[in-house]
């Protein structure tokens, strides 16, 4: 490997490894502080804004946190493109905002939510979709390999050993939300572009 992408997945590594202590670190806080963070739909709607991002920074127990610690992890590893660690914070921020205002908008019953993992489907689509353009084998496996995990839980309901696991029951529209917000995210600067083409054109 040459040594500046060496370089830039070592810091890519750190943050993501310093991202997972700090999760780690409000996992630890009492649960009366947890229940603050938490998403909570009737408390979003009354104003507590800051909800729409907690909500995904926060876990149901240290396994959850665990599993999705190591997928941070895993999700930098497998970057065809190791994002630097201020656009890795950006690219959790939007695809947060934007998973929790599709909660709002299109799970009214959905009461409360916790956890990583609608952000780290669309952190992963992020991460391995210039590989995937590049037809890089590792990156086209690993995307199809999401796609099959979320294909399942779509059509059989989620694993219920990982329910088990994780203490609570996975909301699948996350991961999907996830992946649809990270495939707008790809998309943007493209549309930005046609646009100023198409006015400069004018």
């Amino acid at each position: 490997m040459p040594a500046a992408p060496a370089r830039a997945q070592r810091r890519a590594l750190l943050a993501a490894a310093a991202a997972a202590v700090l999760l780690g670190a409000l996992q630890a806080l009492p649960e009366a502080w947890l229940q603050v963070l938490r998403y909570e739909r009737g408390a979003v709607l009354q104003g507590e804004l800051w909800r729409l991002w907690t909500g995904h920074l926060v876990h149901l127990g240290w396994a959850h946190w665990a599993l999705n610690a190591l997928g941070l992890l895993v999700c930098v590893l497998l970057a065809d493109t190791p994002p630097a660690p201020r656009v890795l914070l950006r690219q959790v921020a939007v695809l947060a905002l934007g998973i929790s205002l599709l909660f709002v908008l299109l799970l009214p019953r959905l009461a409360h939510y916790v956890g990583l993992s609608g952000v780290l489907y669309g952190l992963f689509l992020l991460t391995l979709w210039p590989g995937v353009r590049r037809l890089d084998p590792v990156s086209i496996a690993a995307l199809c390999t999401i796609a099959a995990w979320l294909g399942a839980q779509l059509i059989r309901g989620p694993d219920r050993h990982e329910e088990a696991l994780v203490g609570g029951h996975i909301i699948v529209q996350a991961h999907v939300f996830g992946l649809a917000c990270a495939a707008l995210m790809l998309a943007a600067p493209q549309r930005l572009r046609s646009w100023r083409h198409d006015r400069a054109g004018c």
